[in-house]
């Protein structure tokens, strides 16, 4: 005996099939876009105090920054920036910094929703002496897996980084020049008090 489907049994079918295949589609971006490394969002304090002091002694205007320090300023800025703009669809749980000469690279880490995601995040880095010391992050480009998303399909503002909340008031920053690795800074100074000041903040 020959059965005949019903048009409701077969839309059952096919509407589960599709829901089948989107699960799968599903699972296999997630597994894709999934971070590679466990990151978070903590740095360390960077402190220019001593090495002003150490410049002071020396009588060189002159102050170089490591990268690991420009990570640690860096890291601080990208927390003060998801601060300032906070998300309901996308949290970022951990960056990784990595600095050649003016191209800066983030890995990051986060979530949106439920999907944990990973993803590289290529910058330029711009300085400018003014406001005591101003670096700008600007994004570039987005990668996963080293593909590259469509220009446009993620941007963000530039995020900032002030060199004068790390040093006293009165040093006035008077060149910036990123390196290779780290990043020289050259100030104009009046050496008898900066010298006096950077005592009484010791």
């Amino acid at each position: 005996m020959n059965r005949t489907r019903t048009p409701g049994k077969t839309l059952l079918r096919l509407f589960a099939a599709l829901v089948l295949v989107l699960l799968l589609a599903g699972a296999a971006v997630a597994w894709y876009a999934a971070p590679r490394d466990k990151l978070d969002l903590s740095y360390e304090r960077v402190d220019l105090k001593p090495k002003l002091l150490q410049m002071a002694k020396e009588r060189s205007p002159v102050l170089t920054l490591t990268e690991d320090e420009l990570v640690n300023l860096f890291t601080k800025g990208m927390n003060d920036y998801l601060s300032g703009h906070p998300s309901s669809l996308v949290r970022i749980t951990g960056v990784r910094f990595r600095q050649s000469g003016d191209r800066l690279t983030a890995d990051i880490n986060g979530r949106t929703g439920p999907v944990p995601f990973g993803a590289e995040i290529g910058m330029t880095m711009e300085v400018s002496p003014a406001s005591g010391g101003t670096i700008w992050l600007r994004h570039d480009y987005t990668a996963i897996r080293n593909r590259k998303l469509p220009e446009g399909m993620v941007s963000f503002p530039p995020i900032t980084v002030r060199l004068r909340e790390h040093m006293p008031f009165m040093v006035e920053v008077d060149r910036i020049e990123l390196l290779k690795s780290g990043m020289r800074v050259s100030f104009a100074v009046n050496w008898s008090d900066l010298f006096r000041l950077l005592l009484k903040l010791k």
